[in-house]
């Protein structure tokens, strides 16, 4: 399972549903700026907990809602667990 990919996917669905711009949720979220959720939205970052939680908060969903599969994409859902960290990449 892609994680960053799966927070990222619903993330991108739950601000849909919401009818809301990346730079909304991002002025929402108070930390983050628009070019952190796009990241975000594409799987490219590895959210910490502080953030997820105050994306959370700006979804008005529970943190553990990032973490759905439930409609998500097979090729996010199968396979193992990848966990990409900022240090692997720059290697």
């Amino acid at each position: 399972m892609d994680v960053q990919a799966l927070v990222g996917w619903n993330v991108a669905r739950l601000r849909s549903k919401l009818r809301i711009s990346q730079g909304e949720l991002a002025t929402l979220a108070t930390i983050i700026d628009q070019s952190y959720i796009s990241g975000l939205e594409t799987g490219k970052r590895n959210p910490t907990a502080v953030v997820l939680m105050l994306i959370s908060s700006a979804l008005g969903v529970q943190v553990g809602e990032l973490f759905s599969t439930i409609g998500a994409p097979r090729e996010i859902v199968d396979g193992p667990v990848e966990i990409r960290s900022s240090r692997s990449r720059k290697q």
